[in-house]
């Protein structure tokens, strides 16, 4: 826990946005990966109104408070005209720390380009791939996913479908937020992993600093 102390009062201090949330099960950009057991999961970013913008994702098990995984993502506006509704996005993501129940220590770096067009005021399409390497072990990954995002009041719905390289994975997952208030959101998630057969849900409480 001191070693995630050292980490996340530096990211708060300077952040723009930070949220924790307690939830049934953690996060992964890769919805097969999700942990279905209680997380913690900690979110804090520099906003993405300048050119170059940073954010970092953090699981911590509830049960014996130990780090699951911590992903920190650095990002750039590559096509961003105020003219265009097209807008364009590369970055990479380092260190992805992955924390096993054993206590190894993966970890890894990845590239990641993304692309967003508003369809209307309330729906937006994105298009993301990411490319992943282990470094201290062979795992390699090319993830492509495909999502809609739609805010009715409320609420917000993300309907993604993903495909991920690693034994020809792919699926659909849907995360519905709804804001309680300017503090507190309540979130729910599915995924239905379709090769191979999977299906993971989550509920969670998030609370924005």
């Amino acid at each position: 826990m001191v070693v995630i102390l050292l980490l996340l009062i530096p990211l708060f201090g300077y952040s723009q946005y930070g949220s924790i949330e307690l939830s049934t099960g953690g996060f992964s950009f890769i919805p097969a990966f999700t942990d279905s057991s209680p997380n913690i999961i900690i979110n804090a970013g520099t906003g993405n109104k300048k050119l170059v913008s940073a954010y970092m994702i953090g699981n911590i098990r509830m049960n014996t408070l130990n780090p699951r995984s911590f992903f920190f993502v650095t990002q750039i506006k590559l096509l961003d005209k105020k003219s265009k509704k097209l807008k364009l996005s590369g970055g990479i993501v380092f260190p992805v720390i992955q924390i096993e129940s054993d206590y190894t220590v993966k970890t890894y770096f990845s590239q990641r380009i993304s692309a967003s067009y508003p369809v209307t005021k309330k729906l937006m399409l994105n298009t993301t791939y990411i490319h992943g390497k282990g470094i201290n072990n062979d795992i390699e990954i090319n993830l492509f996913s495909i999502s809609g995002i739609l805010k009715q009041n409320k609420f917000s719905f993300i309907t993604q479908a993903y495909y991920l390289d690693i034994d020809t994975t792919f699926g659909i997952a849907e995360t519905i937020n709804y804001k309680l208030n300017s503090k507190f959101d309540l979130r729910g998630f599915v995924n239905q992993t379709l090769s191979p057969n999977q299906f993971i849900w989550t509920l969670g409480l998030r609370y924005n600093l």
